[in-house]
Order: C-alpha cells, then sequence, then structure tokens
C-alpha cells in the first residue's frame, strides 16, 4: 500500500478536496469516491466501480487527509524545470502587488495559486547550465506563475504563503523597519492602500485557510463535511 501524505497533495488537489468537502448535500460514499478521484488520479466511475475490498484499501490510503496539514516554508518552488524564490522580505514586494494580493484573497482558498504567485520571484538558470539567479517578475505573466503554483505542493504554498504574511505582520509592529520600505509609505495614498490591503489579507489568511488545514480530529474529512 502506497504511503501518502499532504506533501503528495498538490494545491490543485487541495482546492479540489475543499470543493468536494464542501457539498452540503453528498453522501459519506460521495465524498469518500471523490477524495479518492483527487488523490490518486482515478475516476470517479472507476472508483464507484472497485469492489468493496479495493475500494477499503484506497480509502486507508486517503487516511492521511484525516490529518492536521503542516505548513513547510521553503527558500524555493520547484516545478516541472522552472524555479521560484519565495519572498519573505516585505521589502521586495511593490505596491501594486500588495493590492492585486487583496483581491485574491477575497477567496483564499480558490485563489491560492494567484496569491502564491504574487509572492514569489521566478528565476532562471545562466546559460542554462549555471546557477539560478533570479528573473524580472513581468505581471503580464502572472497567470503563467499561477498555473506553475497549481502543481506545487501544497505544504510548501501555504507556509511560504502564512509564512510571509506574519513576517509582514510582524514588521508593520517594527515601526523602524517598516519606514524603510518607501514603497509601502503610509504618508502616500498608495502606500495606505497596498498596507491596509495587505494586513486584510493577511489576517483573513489566518483565519480562513488555517481552519481549512485543521482537521486534525482522526475523523475523516469525508465524514466531517456531512455533520
Amino acid at each position: 500500500m502506497t504511503k501518502l501524505s499532504w506533501s503528495d497533495i498538490t494545491v490543485f488537489q487541495y482546492q479540489q478536496l475543499m470543493e468536494a468537502w464542501s457539498q452540503k448535500d453528498a453522501t459519506v460514499l460521495d465524498n469518500l469516491v471523490r477524495t479518492v478521484s483527487i488523490v490518486t488520479g482515478m475516476t470517479e466511475h472507476e472508483v464507484d466501480s472497485l469492489g468493496i475490498g479495493a475500494l477499503n484499501n484506497l480509502a486507508q490510503e486517503v487516511a492521511f487527509t484525516s490529518e492536521k496539514i503542516e505548513p513547510d516554508p521553503a527558500p524555493y518552488i520547484d516545478i516541472s524545470g522552472a524555479r521560484y524564490r519565495c519572498i519573505y522580505d516585505i521589502r521586495e514586494m511593490p505596491c501594486a502587488r500588495y493590492i492585486e494580493s487583496s483581491v485574491f484573497g477575497a477567496d483564499p482558498i480558490g485563489n491560492l495559486h494567484k496569491l502564491a504567485a504574487t509572492m514569489v520571484m521566478p528565476q532562471k538558470r545562466i546559460w542554462n547550465i549555471g546557477p539560478w539567479v533570479d528573473d524580472k517578475y513581468d505581471a503580464a505573466k502572472h497567470s503563467l506563475y499561477a498555473q506553475d503554483m497549481l502543481s506545487a505542493p501544497i505544504t510548501t504554498v501555504l507556509g511560504s504563503v502564512l509564512f510571509f504574511c506574519e513576517v509582514y505582520l510582524i514588521s508593520t509592529w517594527n515601526l523602524a523597519v517598516f519606514s524603510t520600505h518607501h514603497r509601502l509609505e503610509s504618508t502616500t495614498t498608495e502606500g495606505k492602500i497596498a498596507t491596509e490591503a495587505i494586513r486584510a489579507l493577511c489576517n483573513n489568511m489566518g483565519g480562513t485557510i488555517r481552519s481549512s488545514w485543521s482537521l486534525g480530529t482522526k475523523v475523516y474529512p469525508w465524514e466531517t463535511s456531512m455533520n
């Protein structure tokens, strides 16, 4: 039997799971079938066609979804030959990306890949074989960056986004540090909007997303979704 964990689940699969478990009219069997389908890549029809023994084995394989996700912030996210450096220094993000992040924060789970795409720096290799270095962040390519984030491990993306938010909130309490960030200087209208936007985002992230991964009850999420 394959031993899986949350680190094997991508951002896209996580979003699918959250959507599946939110269906109020679904039965316990419906949610089990959807969970197995999302995690294993089988179609729901294929899962439905399994015998009881085979389905029970797969239920055990996806039992890790009853456990709490442990976010794991990382310095880099590697996806299919591409690399992104995770940003944890608030001075590296311009106002526009803070404001953009707040828009995505209205649906932090559904837009998690878009949020992550605003908090990374794409990298490139020198002569395709040398060391990785920062590339220019191209706002026009945000959708491409976000598409890559869908394939990233959910533990890494959750960890990186939440860690950034925590760093931001701590930094804003330190006025000496915050005042050095001229792009977010509170004396400008743009700075005020950006400051409020990212603060609201981080507070929202701390509630909405944290509650969605705190499933450590040892009860299958497809069962708790029926309560």
